[in-house]
């Protein structure tokens, strides 16, 4: 089984552990980069070529939202999700608009495993069709 290389980007260097944590707990899902700011996030994104990404939304440079849409049109298909404590129906509308495939609140945590699992399943189909 090809492993799933995720990047993930959050300011809070526990949060990032905890993202390893969860993300390396489950079987064929690696952490293939961080980046604890929005710029960090492009950049690495652009770099690693992640097969997911997961952004927090509030960081330093550029937001999550910013970083999407900076990331969304350099690595076309690839699922980006962001996690964050702002989650919100206004939040949810201006990340779909720069190809956010679903927002998580941290509140809901519990949520980022089946996000992760359906967004991944999601691109895989899409590339089938």
């Amino acid at each position: 089984m090809v492993p799933m290389n995720i990047l993930t980007a959050d300011d809070k260097r526990h949060m990032r552990r905890v993202l390893r944590s969860l993300i390396e707990g489950h079987e064929g899902w690696e952490v293939c980069a961080e980046a604890a700011d929005g710029v960090q996030a492009v950049n690495r994104a652009k770099q690693f070529q992640p097969d997911l990404i997961i952004l927090d939304l509030a960081m330093p440079e550029l937001n999550g939202i910013e970083a999407a849409g900076q990331i969304s049109p350099a690595l076309p298909g690839v699922p980006i999700l962001i996690f964050t404590l702002y989650a919100s129906p206004q939040i949810e509308k201006e990340a779909e608009k720069v190809g956010v495939q679903r927002v998580i609140s941290k509140s809901t945590g519990y949520m980022l495993v089946p996000a992760i699992e359906e967004a991944w399943a999601q691109s895989h189909h899409q590339k089938a069709v």
